[in-house]
């Protein structure tokens, strides 16, 4: 269903949640989410742990490695069923691109936050 076939009512809540995106910006150690102003694209990122053990092959309880797990897409809406048993609609983060508006590719993973940063500032729509 195209979002010009929704009723009106819930294309204008859909549309305020969709401004209401970009304030919900967050940026920690392990977890990075943001939204642009217009609230139609998103760029996630998740620290995760490679392995338990270093290149050399010791064993790390800290972990090993860590790198961070990039996506970056479209926000588009669902179908959901709400407890009354009607069906609504919600935003979730929906395809994801390869490559952004400006050419910016986007890779799967990075090895370290700071060329997160880097890539969120080579896309360009972003607001830390």
């Amino acid at each position: 269903m195209k979002f010009s076939e929704l009723p009106i009512d819930v294309q204008e809540r859909l549309n305020e949640n969709r401004k209401a995106l970009a304030k919900q910006n967050t940026n920690t150690a392990y977890h990075i989410c943001l939204y642009n102003t217009d609230g139609t694209r998103y760029f996630s990122a998740q620290r995760v742990c490679k392995s338990w053990h270093d290149d050399k092959g010791h064993y790390m309880p800290f972990g090993g490695g860590t790198s961070w797990v990039i996506r970056y897409g479209c926000v588009q809406f669902k179908p959901m069923r709400n407890p009354m048993g009607q069906i609504d609609y919600e935003l979730c983060n929906g395809k994801v691109y390869g490559k952004s508006a400006n050419g910016t590719i986007i890779p799967n993973s990075l090895p370290n936050k700071k060329d997160v940063i880097n890539l969120i500032n080579a896309i360009g729509i972003f607001i830390l």
